[in-house]
C-alpha cells in the first residue's frame, strides 16, 4: 500500500543538484566524497592556502542558516488584498528567509528579475538574526509568536565586534536563496552603497559565479552634493548587477528598433548613385518603373534606368539617384540577404533582419535621469495625501527602467525587501506603458515603524504601524488610482468607439507568514543537552488542547490547502475551486504553468460511493489528499491502486 505523508517542512536539498548532475557519486543516497574527487582529479585546490577565498567568524554557520528547515507556512489575508481571486500579483508579511525557502519549490526557476533594496550596514540600520541553533525557538519568533528580546530585528552598530559579519551572514543565505529562485535567462539588481559594496561583490562572486558579473551601476540619486562630509560628497549610489548565466542573460536595453521595415533615404544626407543588382522584390507583380524623377513625400529620387518586373522581382540591374542613408557596400549586403523592395509608390525600403531586431540601445553603467531620491518622497507625499510615512524610498523610475531593460511582458519580478512597495508600483507602471503582464513578488517583514521619527508619526497617523502596512496601503491607494483611470478612459472611448485595454492587473494578493496548519511536534530538530523544556511547552500551549491531532486548534480549511499549495510546489496564483465528489466535500486545486493538479478533502470521514467514484478511469493517476483518519485501510488500499494518495 502506497500512502504517501505531506511534507509538514520545508528543506532546502542541494543534493539534488548534485544528483542531476553527477548521479555516479551517489551510493545509497549519500555522495561519496572519494567518487567525487576521482572525478575531479586535477581540478581540487588541496590546501586554503593554494587560493584566494573570502571568508568571515562565522561563515560556516551560514550553510546551517541555508539547509535549516522551514517550519512556517503562509496563510491569505483576503481582507487586505485587491481582487484576490483574480490577480496573479503577490504581497507577503513576514520574514524573507523562512518566506523564500518557502518559495523554494512552487518559483524554482521562475523569477525573470529580482530587485532588492537591503540594509545599507550603515550603523543604524537593522538586520534580522537567524537562529539555527533553536529552530524550534526561531520558528516561534518569524512567525510572530513569541520575541524573547522584543523586537525581530536587531540594529548593527559600527561599535559592533561582528559589524561586518553580522551583515554577511544576514545576506548570504538569502542571496543563496535567490539565485534558485531565477530562470536561467534570469538577473538580479541590488541598491547598495559604500559602506558594504565590496564585500556585497565577494559573495556575488561567490554564490553567482565571477563570469556571471554584468556590471556595477553608477544611480545619481541627488541633484545637488551634501557637504557633510569631510574629504568627497556623494550623489551616487551602487546597483549590483549578476545574472544566473551571463551566457543566456539578453542585452540590458530601454529602446528596441521600431517597425519591422526601414527607407533606404535620408532626406538630410548628400545625393548619391547607388547601383541595385537584378532580383530585387517588388510590390508589385509586374510592369515597367520607367527612367525618371519620382517626388516621395518632401523627397525626389531619381530612376536612371528603366526597370522591368515580372513575377514580382526586378530582371535587370538599375541605377538610382538620391540621397541614400546606407553605402554601396551595405546596399550590396541588404541585396545579398533580400531584405530590399520596391514600394508600391517606387520608393524603396528594407526589412529589418533579426540581428538587427536583437540589437538594442543597451542602458549604460552610469544612470544620471532615473529618478533621484526627491522624486521617491515626491511619489509618497501625493500617494499619502501630503505626508511621507517611509524613511529612504526608492523612485518607481530606477525600478521601471532596470524592470523594462531585463524583463519581457510576462515576467515575474521579486523583492524580498520590499519597503513601501515601489517594485509593485514599478511593475504596474511598466505594464501601463507596454501592455505587459508583468506579475510582482514582494516580501516585507511586519517591522514596527519607529514612533520617534518622523516618518514613523506620519505613519501611525495613517493608521499604518508597521512597514508592511505601509507597503499594502501604498498599493491600494495607487491600485484605486489606475483602476479610476481606466475607468475614466473607458468611458470616453465608448463615445469614441475606440478601444481601451481594461484587463491590466491592478491587484494583489496578500499571504502573511505563520505557524503551519500541522502538529510539529515531533518534527523539530533539537540539539543534544539543550534546555528546551520550555520551548516546548510554549510550543504545546500553542497548539492547544489537541495536541495529537495531525492539524493545530483553530485551523481553516483554506490555509491548510495554501500550505500543501505550497509543499506539492503549484504557485500562489494556482486556481482553486470547490467541488463535490458523490457524497464529500473537495477542493480542485490547479497550477496550470506547471501541468499540477490535485484534489484535497478536508472531511472527516469519506464515503464508500465517493472512494467509489474515485476509482473510476475520470480520476486515473491523479493526486488525492485526505485526512489520515477519514480513511480506513481497506480505503487506502483501494484508492493506491488507482490514484496517488497522500494523507495528513
Amino acid at each position: 500500500m502506497n500512502v504517501e505523508k505531506i511534507n509538514k517542512t520545508v528543506k532546502v536539498d542541494l543534493k539534488e543538484g548534485f544528483k542531476k548532475i553527477l548521479p555516479e557519486i551517489f551510493e545509497d543516497n549519500k555522495i561519496n566524497f572519494e567518487k567525487l574527487k576521482a572525478l575531479l582529479s586535477g581540478e581540487i585546490i588541496e590546501k586554503e592556502d593554494d587560493r584566494f577565498y573570502f571568508n568571515w567568524a562565522g561563515k560556516s554557520n551560514v550553510f546551517k542558516f541555508i539547509q535549516a528547515s522551514a517550519y512556517g507556512t503562509l496563510k491569505p489575508d483576503k481582507e487586505k488584498s485587491i481582487d484576490f481571486d483574480k490577480t496573479e500579483n503577490v504581497v507577503i508579511v513576514g520574514e524573507n528567509l523562512e518566506t523564500l525557502k518557502l518559495l523554494l519549490k512552487p518559483y524554482f526557476g521562475k523569477v525573470k528579475m529580482i530587485y532588492i533594496d537591503p540594509p545599507y550596514n550603515t550603523g543604524k540600520d537593522r538586520i534580522y538574526k537567524d537562529n539555527f541553533e533553536e529552530p524550534l525557538k526561531d520558528y516561534l519568533e518569524k512567525t510572530g509568536q513569541i520575541d524573547s528580546e522584543g523586537n525581530k530585528l536587531t540594529t548593527n552598530t559600527e561599535a559592533s565586534g561582528r559589524y561586518h559579519s553580522d551583515w554577511l551572514d544576514f545576506m548570504y543565505p538569502r542571496l543563496f536563496l535567490a539565485r534558485s529562485l531565477l530562470k536561467e535567462d534570469g538577473v538580479i539588481f541590488i541598491s547598495i552603497d559604500d559602506h558594504e559594496v565590496h564585500h556585497l561583490r565577494m559573495i556575488m562572486d561567490e554564490i553567482f559565479g565571477e563570469d556571471n558579473f554584468v556590471a556595477n551601476l553608477k544611480w545619481k540619486k541627488k541633484k545637488q552634493p551634501s557637504f557633510l562630509h569631510n574629504q568627497v560628497s556623494s550623489i551616487t549610489e551602487y546597483v549590483v548587477v549578476f545574472a544566473k548565466d551571463i551566457q543566456q542573460l539578453s542585452k540590458l536595453s530601454l529602446k528596441k528598433i521600431a517597425g519591422d521595415t526601414k527607407p533606404l533615404f535620408n532626406s538630410s544626407n548628400n545625393e548619391s548613385i547607388k547601383i541595385l543588382p537584378k532580383g530585387i522584390r517588388a510590390n508589385f507583380e509586374k510592369g515597367i518603373i520607367n527612367k525618371g524623377k519620382i517626388q516621395i513625400r518632401t523627397m525626389t529620387i531619381e530612376y536612371l534606368d528603366d526597370v522591368i518586373v515580372e513575377n514580382g522581382r526586378t530582371l535587370n540591374e538599375f541605377r538610382l539617384k538620391g540621397r541614400f542613408r546606407d553605402t554601396q557596400d551595405n546596399i550590396n549586403d541588404y541585396a545579398k540577404k533580400d531584405l530590399i523592395f520596391i514600394t508600391s509608390n517606387y520608393a524603396l525600403r528594407r526589412d529589418v533582419s533579426e540581428e538587427e531586431k536583437l540589437k538594442q540601445k543597451m542602458i549604460t553603467d552610469l544612470l544620471l535621469d532615473w529618478g533621484q531620491n526627491q522624486d521617491a518622497f515626491d511619489e509618497l507625499y501625493k500617494i499619502f495625501n501630503g505626508k511621507i510615512p517611509f524613511d529612504n524610498p526608492k523612485p518607481t523610475l530606477l525600478i521601471k527602467n532596470l524592470a523594462k531593460s531585463s524583463t519581457t511582458i510576462n515576467d515575474i519580478i521579486l523583492d524580498f525587501f520590499a519597503g513601501s512597495g515601489s517594485t509593485g508600483h514599478a511593475v504596474w507602471d511598466s505594464n501601463k506603458e507596454d501592455g505587459g503582464n508583468r506579475k510582482f513578488i514582494l516580501v516585507q517583514l511586519d517591522e514596527p515603524v519607529d514612533e520617534k521619527s518622523e516618518t514613523g508619526k506620519n505613519a501611525l497617523s495613517l493608521g499604518l504601524k508597521t512597514v508592511a502596512d505601509i507597503c499594502i496601503e501604498r498599493l491600494r491607494r495607487v491600485s484605486e488610482k489606475y483602476k479610476n483611470g481606466i475607468t475614466s478612459s473607458l468611458a470616453k472611448s465608448e463615445a469614441r468607439n475606440d478601444k481601451i485595454n481594461n484587463n491590466q492587473d491592478f491587484g494583489f494578493k496578500v499571504f502573511r507568514v505563520d505557524k503551519s496548519n500541522f502538529n510539529l511536534k515531533d518534527e523539530f530538530e533539537i540539539k543534544a543537552g539543550e534546555d528546551v523544556e520550555e520551548l516546548k511547552k510554549k510550543y504545546l500551549e500553542w497548539l492547544g488542547i489537541w495536541i495529537d491531532e495531525p492539524l493545530v486548534s483553530n485551523w481553516q480549511k483554506i490555509d491548510v490547502v495554501y500550505e500543501i499549495i505550497l509543499k506539492e510546489g503549484l504557485n500562489l496564483n494556482s486556481k482553486i475551486e470547490k467541488v463535490r465528489i458523490k457524497n464529500n466535500n473537495f477542493y480542485y486545486v490547479k497550477d496550470a504553468g506547471k501541468s499540477l493538479d490535485f484534489y484535497i478533502s478536508l472531511d472527516e470521514k469519506i464515503d464508500n460511493e465517493t472512494i467509489e467514484e474515485i476509482r473510476t478511469t475520470k480520476y486515473k493517476n491523479k493526486m488525492f489528499v485526505f485526512l489520515d483518519k477519514a480513511l480506513t485501510d481497506d480505503d487506502k488500499i483501494n484508492l493506491t491502486s488507482f490514484v496517488r494518495l497522500k494523507v495528513i
